[in-house]
């Protein structure tokens, strides 16, 4: 998977979740307690299809890009901490 596919998973997942909002008569509520399977449905596996692009983005591109920054950081004092003042007492 790239992060093409990965972006086109998350727009699919939501479009999914969407779906049942848009068109509430295509998914009559049928069941004892009036939920339809198929929005219920939808709306699992959409999130399912968001979850896996979440977590291959953070895997491959944020937790990597984070990684080099906190290691290049660290390396040249590029986020000094401010010098220590001294407290005089009255």
């Amino acid at each position: 998977m790239n992060a093409q596919n990965a972006l086109t998973f998350a727009i699919l997942g939501a479009a999914m979740e969407i779906l049942p909002v848009l068109f509430p008569s295509w998914f009559p509520r049928c069941s004892a307690d009036h939920a339809s399977t198929r929005a219920l449905w939808l709306s699992f596996m959409g999130a399912i299809q968001i979850a896996l692009a979440v977590g291959f983005i953070l895997g491959g591109h944020v937790f990597p890009f984070f990684a080099r920054f906190a290691s290049t950081a660290s390396g040249r004092n590029a986020l000094p901490l401010p010098s220590a003042r001294g407290l005089t007492s009255r």
